[in-house]
């Protein structure tokens, strides 16, 4: 397996894509997907993995790739601020076919969906993996579904422990309040 230094870096060359096609396995450094994720409160451990195969359609310029993308980071849950392990399991597929002289010279920029790309002299596969891995990852982690998180009054974590903290009553709920005392007294 072959080692990646910037996942912005792979790129593919057309020329280079015989009748059976490509394949390669990269393995990427724990160091290198957290410079992909830019968020300090996403921690990578273990190194990911990716693997891709492109093939050409028949006789034409288009080119097929299939991308898979495996590894697990941790984050702290957004409720509860416990850890919390993701595992990325990411499949992608895109086909490349020629870009028109008139593009710009981000043709990753002009694509309009994750279903079509362009080239020129290369395909550039890495900034495609990382805007599409990105883009996978949850808004927010959460630990469980049912989790109650941290209590806002005194800040305990509510899985583990009963809040505390006094409620105030509604003045308007008041006379309930005193009945419900009465209630539960007997």
């Amino acid at each position: 397996m072959e080692k990646v230094k910037r996942i912005e870096d792979i790129m593919i060359l057309p020329e280079t894509i015989g009748e059976a096609g490509i394949e390669d396995d990269l393995t990427v450094a724990p160091e290198v997907m957290a410079e992909v994720f830019k968020d300090k409160d996403l921690e990578v451990d273990k190194p990911f993995t990716i693997r891709y195969v492109a093939e050409r359609e028949g006789e034409s310029d288009t080119i097929h790739v299939s991308v898979d993308v495996e590894g697990e980071l941790k984050a702290g849950c957004a409720r509860c601020l416990e850890p919390v392990d993701h595992t990325v399991n990411l499949h992608l597929e895109t086909d490349y076919i020629p870009a028109s002289p008139d593009m710009s010279g981000n043709l990753e920029g002009e694509r309009v969906s994750s279903e079509i790309g362009y080239y020129r002299k290369s395909i550039h596969l890495g900034e495609f993996i990382v805007s599409e891995l990105v883009l996978a990852l949850p808004l927010r982690f959460i630990c469980d579904e049912e989790c109650k998180g941290l209590c806002p009054g005194c800040g305990v974590n509510l899985n583990r422990e009963e809040c505390r903290c006094e409620t105030p009553v509604d003045p308007r709920m008041k006379k309930l309040a005193e009945l419900k005392d009465k209630i539960r007294r007997k």
